[in-house]
């Protein structure tokens, strides 16, 4: 069975449709902020997008999602970007979600997606779950989680991460810029979806790593929303990400500054002394393509001044 937790108006195809208003193609009145209303590993895959951000309690839907999916069913998720001023204003939303909110919903050490997309955090490793504060519980309440599912160990891997961007970025910038501008300044990109496995059984790496490379159940609307190659747009960049540039050189120095460290020198090889890679390759490919958009302009003519034989000597101030 495939599910699309409030699905509005638009149902995504061969889903059952869930909301808690009775739209037309609603299959399910119910509230998503309360227990599904499914067996326990009955569902193959979920479709959420853009109702999470809606939820008084993700936490307590994710785990309602995990609990009705079975091994190693899909989740679909599409939300709105933490990042944008607009979304920290708007009082509806009462989840903002950002590139490591899926690091909170796994204990699993291991992530199938680019590092870059997460590079500026100050933890290593994927998981964040252990750094995550957990409130003791009184034994009621604990008794009713386990009723209602919701003490069952959550382990939702991420697949595959991808962001929306607003227009005037559009082409303009190479990837690793576009992953450093997003992750460090506001409005960047607007939107956010996550594709998720939810493992409850023993699962190689690289199992995941064969399903991450296929392709996923994703909204329909949102391939018009990616954009085109940069070799298809024009125009120059209006934000210089040289600083965010020299900011990873930092970060992978410093990295690899503390690496070493825990190696004797005498161990330590001439390539672990080498300095950290520089972006000058992406810097001069940049710079070729901003040549090759920009149009040559050619200098205005000047008149020159008359030199020839016919022209009179110039007499001597007095």
């Amino acid at each position: 069975m495939k599910i699309d937790l409030g699905c509005g108006t638009i149902k995504h195809p061969g889903c059952h449709g869930i909301d808690k208003l009775p739209y037309d193609g609603v299959d399910l009145v119910h509230d998503f902020d309360s227990p599904l209303p499914f067996e326990a590993g009955t569902v193959d895959f979920v479709m959420a997008s853009n109702s999470l951000q809606y939820a008084a309690d993700a936490d307590f839907v994710l785990r309602e999602i995990y609990r009705v999916c079975r091994h190693r069913a899909v989740v679909c998720i599409v939300v709105p970007y933490a990042h944008v001023s607009a979304h920290i204003a708007n009082r509806r939303y009462r989840q903002l979600l950002n590139e490591h909110a899926p690091r909170y919903w796994t204990r699993h050490p291991v992530c199938y997606v680019d590092p870059d997309e997460y590079k500026l955090s100050g933890s290593r490793n994927w998981s964040l779950m252990e750094e995550a504060v957990i409130l003791p519980i009184e034994e009621e309440d604990a008794e009713q989680q386990i009723a209602e599912g919701e003490s069952e160990e959550l382990d939702l891997r991420l697949l595959k991460l991808e962001f929306f961007y607003f227009p005037p970025y559009d082409g303009l910038y190479e990837p690793h810029e576009l992953s450093l501008l997003r992750q460090s300044q506001m409005n960047v990109a607007y939107q956010m979806m996550l594709h998720l496995v939810v493992v409850k059984e023993r699962i190689s790496d690289e199992e995941i790593s064969i399903m991450a490379a296929q392709p996923l159940e994703e909204p329909v609307y949102v391939d018009s929303q990616r954009f085109r190659p940069q070799e298809e747009k024009s125009g120059e960049p209006f934000l210089y990400t040289g600083p965010m540039d020299l900011l990873l050189d930092g970060m992978r120095a410093g990295e690899a500054g503390s690496a070493s460290a825990s190696i004797p020198e005498e161990a330590a090889s001439p390539a672990a002394q080498q300095s950290p890679p520089s972006n000058r390759r992406h810097d001069s490919s940049r710079r070729k393509k901003r040549a090759a958009r920009s149009p040559k302009k050619t200098p205005p003519a000047r008149n020159k001044p008359n030199r020839s034989k016919r022209a009179g000597k110039r007499k001597p101030s007095k």
